[in-house]
């Protein structure tokens, strides 16, 4: 039995699954070219899994390769693995400073003091580590703005490794180091081979599933964005707004549905690309004039949604006008010239009951007709908004 739990058996075993998921992490970045980070981890990965190799050769080597080239592999390894995070969260990385603790390692042992001393090398080690582990975790933790569920659990895996090898860094400060001929034997040694193989396992599990948490999220997001506004499409927009009208603590809520008046003319005019400009022009003063709670959408050709939570409905007249306003005096370039367009508005509101989405939508909808068939370019509302279901 202990021939497999031999240091050197264990380390071996290091390099296959670091050397594997470092060939799966560059593999991927091949066809995920917008994610720099896996080709960062990848080899982060194989430069790690060499580091272990020429540490695994310990009494076997010479000490430059299995001591000095070993560990500056792993440091560089591990301030790769940090670079990888601030590329995945989109941020500058400062290579001079990934690339500062490996090259002081090399410098170091050029001090006979240090190089001769187990301690003092086992210290900078366990100390680097603690750092490229920490921070790695303080710039994911950062990454709040966008939903990854598997965030949470790297972060705290990253902290647990850090905790692991703040036990590393006291002990060398605390007790005397084994010699050099009774490291292959000592328990510690095998614990932290066995750390670093559940380590490695772990963390590129983990850095992969953050990579698939991000590649759903912008699925997800296609499928719910207009292709050609940018904003919500029917569908998020109904969802999103089914939500809110189901909590009563958003009441009273107010729909407006909002349709560009005399589309088709604007597309037989200028073309459709002049519509689409149109379309696109309208919409973005209709968001920047909501405030972000509100909810927004396309519902489909030229008209829109928005519902406004915790507003009555005289505020939501004034909200309304406000958009009418906006869009009347735009100046929009579109087919080659220069065209206004208004809108219609009609506007629903839920107080109290049982709201049913549909009717406050169908309640908006009627009033949006009443406001063409009186002349267009006018809000409509009525008090009594919605008919409630049940």
């Amino acid at each position: 039995m202990t021939e497999y739990l031999h240091p050197r058996t264990i380390a071996l075993a290091v390099v296959v699954v670091s050397m594997t998921a470092g060939l799966l992490l560059l593999m991927s970045s091949r066809r995920n070219s917008e994610e720099p980070s896996l080709f960062t981890w990848g080899i982060a990965n194989v430069v790690g899994s060499v580091g272990v190799f020429m540490l695994a050769l310990r009494n076997i080597a010479p000490d430059t390769l299995s001591i000095v080239i070993a560990n500056f592999c792993t440091i560089t390894a591990y301030m790769l693995n940090v670079a990888g995070v601030l590329q995945f969260c989109r941020r500058r990385v400062p290579w001079g400073l990934i690339a500062m603790l490996p090259l002081i390692w090399l410098v170091l042992c050029q001090i006979p003091s240090f190089y001769g001393s187990i301690e003092a090398r086992l210290t900078y080690i366990s100390g680097t580590v603690i750092i490229a582990s920490f921070a790695a975790a303080a710039v994911l933790w950062r990454l709040r703005d966008e939903p990854l569920p598997t965030r949470i659990p790297t972060v705290i895996w990253y902290c647990l490794h850090g905790c692991v090898f703040i036990v590393r860094f006291v002990v060398p400060l605390l007790n005397t180091a084994p010699a050099p001929s009774e490291l292959q034997a000592s328990p510690v040694v095998v614990i932290i081979m066995v750390e670093a193989l559940v380590h490695v396992t772990m963390i590129s599990f983990l850095l992969l599933l953050l990579i698939k948490d991000r590649a759903e999220g912008r699925y997800r997001r296609a499928a719910e964005t207009d292709v050609l506004t940018g904003q919500p499409n029917r569908r998020a927009f109904l969802a999103e707004a089914e939500r809110l009208v189901a909590d009563a603590t958003r009441w009273p809520a107010c729909m407006l549905v909002i349709d560009v008046d005399r589309f088709k003319n604007i597309n037989d005019t200028v073309g459709h690309a002049g519509g689409d400009a149109v379309l696109v022009t309208v919409a973005t003063t209709i968001r920047s004039h909501l405030r972000p709670t509100d909810t927004f959408g396309r519902l489909g050709g030229e008209e829109f949604g928005a519902l406004l939570p915790n507003t009555t409905l005289s505020t939501a007249m004034t909200v309304a006008e406000g958009l009418r306003a906006r869009v009347a005096a735009l100046d929009i370039a579109a087919g080659g010239t220069t065209l206004r367009t208004t809108v219609s508005i009609g506007v629903s509101v839920v107080a109290s009951g049982k709201p049913d989405l549909d009717h406050l939508i169908d309640r908006a909808d009627a009033c949006l007709y009443e406001a063409k068939r009186t002349g267009r370019n006018r809000v409509v509302a009525r008090e009594d908004g919605i008919r409630l279901a049940g």
